[in-house]
């Protein structure tokens, strides 16, 4: 039952559209007791609300609202379950959350709002980053690859801070944001979260792409092994932009980004072409679910989940052209790191 307002009697938030910031998705559309959760790339996950008193609310989380206890739950699937515990403000029109990148605000929006936000982004064939253009020159091709939390993002973040690369992060790809995240953000992984949407002709199409590689990740977070067929459609799709990009902008390039295994840097070599070198990131199975423990202590099913990603990650071996084995321990610093890769590599 909704009333003329259009909020449900059952539940204590209006029915409609509220817009995230601070979050991995960009909206929930809310009926009732239940929503989609509606990603950048065109995802939908459904969604369940729970309404009631869900204990004392994160510090952040009371200051800002004034309430001293939760009194929404939010629960959706990807792989395994998750939850979100937030505070819906007293109008229904405002849910806080916190999580790993920080405090979390949905509002309520109306449709025409919906329409104008849907209608910001970067464009698509040229989104903006904080790199010099010059596409005469095509300089060192680098892939940083390895498990979930191992150290890819930070050290292609790394390499463009202390040595002029282009940091390209994968994950944005999946996620159709801006994958030039800003070189001053403390941790880059999380900050891909906090990118522009992107815009324009060939998003849809993106998209698509993007919905079945999203099902692969999903199957694999459940404990399934990779679908070869989707991941070579997928990483074929994202090697498209990157070479179009790196044509565009030049210089010297570091990705970020899993591969998996040796089968699949081939086929991403065969599609970016031979002087792609890879650099794949090693720890022990102990050390890294530590790492991601610390990361992600607000989302504790988070560490089984990643790790399960990890587990389907392989070094590299003597017949991987052009690609090298960089061992990480949780005793090196971020530096350590980014001299043993260039150390590796003759550089």
């Amino acid at each position: 039952m909704v009333d003329e307002e259009g909020k449900s009697s059952t539940s204590i938030l209006h029915d409609g559209s509220y817009f995230a910031t601070g979050s991995w998705y960009s909206s929930i559309v809310v009926k009732g007791d239940t929503a989609l959760m509606m990603q950048p790339n065109g995802t939908a996950l459904d969604m369940k609300l729970k309404f009631g008193e869900f204990g004392e609310a994160d510090p952040d989380v009371a200051e800002t609202t004034c309430q001293k206890f939760y009194n929404i739950k939010l629960s959706f699937c990807f792989g395994k379950e998750f939850t979100e515990l937030g505070v819906v403000s007293e109008d229904g029109l405002r849910i806080t959350t916190k999580n790993d990148i920080g405090l979390s605000v949905l509002g309520w929006i109306s449709e025409e709002e919906g329409a104008a936000l849907e209608a910001k982004g970067d464009p698509i064939e040229d989104p903006p980053g904080p790199y010099k253009i010059q596409p005469d020159i095509l300089g060192k091709f680098l892939w940083i690859t390895g498990g979930a939390g191992v150290g890819k993002s930070t050290s292609a973040q790394l390499l463009s801070k202390m040595h002029g690369y282009v940091y390209y992060e994968g994950d944005c790809f999946a996620s159709c944001r801006n994958p030039y995240i800003p070189l001053d953000v403390q941790n880059p992984s999380l900050a891909q979260f906090l990118q522009k949407p992107l815009i324009g002709e060939g998003l849809e199409e993106r998209r698509e792409v993007c919905k079945r590689g999203n099902e692969m990740f999903g199957e694999m977070m459940a404990g399934g092994d990779y679908d070869k067929g989707k991941a070579e459609e997928y990483y074929e799709k994202m090697c498209e932009d990157i070479k179009r990009e790196r044509k565009r902008i030049g210089g010297d390039w570091s990705i970020a980004g899993v591969t998996f295994g040796q089968d699949l840097r081939n086929f991403i070599r065969s599609k970016l072409g031979t002087d792609l070198v890879f650099v794949v990131l090693n720890m022990e199975m102990e050390d890294l679910k530590e790492r991601i423990r610390i990361r992600h202590i607000r989302e504790k099913g988070t560490v089984d989940i990643l790790m399960s990603i990890s587990r389907l990650c392989e070094a590299a071996t003597e017949d991987d052209d052009n690609a090298v084995n960089v061992m990480i321990t949780n005793e090196m610093s971020k530096e350590d790191v980014i001299s043993k890769i260039l150390e590796k590599l003759n550089l």
